[in-house]
């Protein structure tokens, strides 16, 4: 469905794209806008004070505007796949949660529609005509018979007898255009929710079938008949879903694809917004690597657009490897007020339910988990003011920001890049570096970051994870999009035999179920509890005393991290801690332990603990480890997602911005 962006929330907003690139090269600003005479330039945010930048911006359009934006995944049958006046057109469909009228099939002024009690109803000449009673989550076959003079329609479940025919006469009819399934040609209706399988079109001499693949997401799908036209697939449904070939004894679409052979439309899929751009900014050879934004000036305030420069030839051995993964995962999250109990507000939140963006972390409207998403979209979420509303405190870009902010004020280079960048270049993006810095969530990896990484580790590169709930979810890449299957979760679950990423055909899920990159062999700790509850602060254990790690401790006394912005300490939000396992290095030292969490940090249910209660009760604790390398780099880990949020402010010093100035001259001096 078309719709116009509300912009009752934010006055301007919009996106990078590419968010992350070189200097000397230029990349792209897609607004939305109130104001059409709005100012725009491009400003410094990873230091204590935005500095312009002079950098040249070219306008396109004389003015901005408010734009428009699809939403709803639908399928299209060329009218040239007609070849006759008189055929039938059979599909395999199983439709899901559905509380307005949507439309199933719609041939120009005719329309098979599915009513919220569950009757498919045709509407021919404006009267309305019952024709089946259809239940949810079942595969049915639909087959619809065309002549000059009647419309007939017969329903079964798939392979069973017909539960319902109808015969419909027909006037005069303009029906030359396509056949829409799920949705109408001018999108003014919302979109069908629901499974689609095989499509077939047959008249007297010609029969054409058309088959989804099992990768995806993919834009048109040949005929299995060679010669045919494409169905034309809009808006980005779930590939690699299963079909009514399913039996539950294989769930690896690569083993036996015709069991995945169908999509999911939703009415609220989107596959990136096809907006040019507004902009073009060129960033100069000579640029700052760092983090800046667009800053848009409106008669009702500013608003920023992050992006993220790379240096064109390395300035540091030192680089902050920013989670734009995870940054997109959590865009525009709705967080239902009736699901989470705000502690605060955010104005990104109240844009994103006002047009009904979703994130990985939200539910379709037909309570399946959204898999799929895209950098082409606002990402409204992505400021360096955002304040997290479950937790009242910054969460992910603004909490990194701290670090740059950190070593800026101190004099301390650093380079930027970005996971995309590991995931497109791998162990070349890296390999310039001593030292690689996480921010302070990188919970969201695909398998070319993970290799990337294990071959700069393998190469003789040092790490340091500086957050918590790291190296978790798998996710895959294809240009814009990016892909996640949960699985079994408590955020949302997936449908049996569907953890697979259409995108590589690869198990989805988490990293510590892939059996192999696990974060307890990776990093030496693994996520274990989390709350929104007080973050605590660290006690020294022995290691950090010993001569080997003593250095990092230089000047710090035995607790540290008893502040910070995010929940008021170094630990807290998210943490790891080191499981008692054969995947941990058998070097490693715990350095500090956070403990004394209140009641409701809580171990994830679903960790397997040798012994119980007893050992549940005492993982509820972060470490702060390190150990090196068998190549002979280091690999510290701060194990929070509040650690960079306990980082000194300006005109401030603390035992965490000393830990971590030790940290970096290790490789600076």
């Amino acid at each position: 469905m078309r719709n116009r962006l509300n912009h009752d929330a934010m006055a301007a907003v919009g996106f990078i794209e590419p968010w992350s690139v070189k200097a000397g090269s230029a990349t792209g600003a897609f607004l939305s806008c109130t104001d059409p005479n709005a100012s725009v330039r491009v400003v410094t945010l990873d230091r204590d004070e935005a500095v312009e930048v002079d950098w040249e911006i070219e306008r396109h359009p004389d003015a901005f505007f408010i734009r428009e934006y699809d939403l709803g995944s639908w399928a299209e049958i060329p009218a040239a796949a007609r070849r006759s006046d008189v055929y039938e057109l059979s599909l395999e469909i199983l439709f899901t949660r559905n509380e307005s009228t949507k439309p199933v099939v719609a041939i120009g002024p005719l329309l098979l529609n599915l009513v919220p009690d569950g009757g498919l109803v045709a509407v021919v000449d404006g009267e309305s005509h019952p024709v089946a009673d259809v239940r949810n989550e079942r595969w049915y076959q639909l087959d619809i018979s065309f002549s000059l003079s009647a419309m007939g329609f017969k329903v079964r479940r798939a392979g069973q007898p017909v539960v319902a025919e109808r015969t419909i006469p027909l006037g005069p009819a303009d029906i030359s255009g396509p056949i829409c399934i799920g949705g109408v040609s001018d999108r003014s209706r919302r979109t069908l929710n629901a499974r689609l399988g095989r499509i077939r079109l047959t008249s007297a001499d010609h029969e054409t079938e058309w088959r989804f693949p099992t990768r995806g997401p993919v834009g048109s799908i040949s005929p299995v008949q060679q010669g045919g036209p494409a169905i034309i697939v809009h808006n980005a449904p779930i590939f690699s879903v299963a079909s009514p070939r399913f039996t539950g004894e294989v769930h690896d679409p690569r083993l036996a694809a015709d069991q995945f052979d169908a999509i999911h439309l939703h009415d609220d899929d989107f596959g990136g917004f096809d907006w040019a751009a507004d902009l073009t900014v060129n960033i100069p050879e000579d640029a700052r690597s760092g983090v800046y934004a667009l800053e848009i000036g409106t008669d009702r305030g500013v608003e920023r657009l992050p992006f993220f420069v790379r240096p064109r030839e390395p300035r540091s051995n030192v680089a902050v490897l920013l989670p734009t993964a995870t940054y997109l995962a959590y865009a525009d999250e709705q967080l239902p007020p009736h699901r989470y109990p705000w502690h605060g507000s955010d104005r990104a939140h109240l844009f994103a339910i006002d047009n009904n963006f979703l994130s990985l972390y939200d539910t379709h409207s037909d309570l399946s988990g959204v898999s799929l998403t895209s950098s082409r979209r606002p990402r409204a979420t992505l400021r360096e003011d955002y304040h997290y509303p479950l937790s009242n405190s910054p969460h992910l870009l603004p909490v990194d920001l701290q670090l740059l902010k950190f070593y800026a004020r101190n004099g301390i280079a650093v380079d930027v890049l970005t996971d995309r960048d590991l995931h497109d270049e791998g162990l070349e993006s890296l390999s310039p570096y001593s030292l690689v810095l996480t921010g302070s969530h990188p919970e969201y990896w695909s398998s070319a970051m993970m290799n990337g990484l294990d071959r700069y580790l393998g190469s003789g590169g040092s790490l340091g994870y500086l957050g918590g709930n790291g190296f978790y979810w798998v996710v895959a890449f294809d240009g814009d999009k990016m892909e996640l299957r949960r699985g079994k979760n408590d955020i949302w679950s997936g449908r049996p035999g569907e953890v697979h990423l259409s995108m590589t055909g690869e198990p989805g899920g988490n990293w510590e179920d892939r059996g192999n990159h696990h974060p307890q062999a990776l990093v030496g700790v693994t996520y274990v509890i989390m709350s929104f509850g007080a973050s605590r602060p660290y006690r020294r254990l022995e290691g950090s005393y010993a001569a080997e790690y003593a250095w990092l401790f230089d000047g710090v006394g035995e607790t540290f991290g008893d502040s910070g912005t995010v929940l008021g300490g170094a630990a807290g939000y998210e943490v790891d801690a080191v499981l008692r396992s054969e995947e941990t290095p058998a070097n490693l030292v715990r350095l500090a332990v956070a403990d004394g969490f209140d009641d409701s940090f809580q171990v994830r249910p679903d960790l397997w603990l040798a012994d119980g209660e007893a050992e549940r009760a005492a993982m509820r604790r972060s470490d702060m480890t390190i150990y090196r390398h068998e190549a002979g780099g280091l690999v510290f880990s701060a194990s929070s997602v509040a650690w960079i949020g306990a980082l000194p402010a300006p005109g401030e010093d603390n035992d965490v911005g000393r830990i971590m100035l030790n940290l970096v001259g290790r490789f600076t001096d």
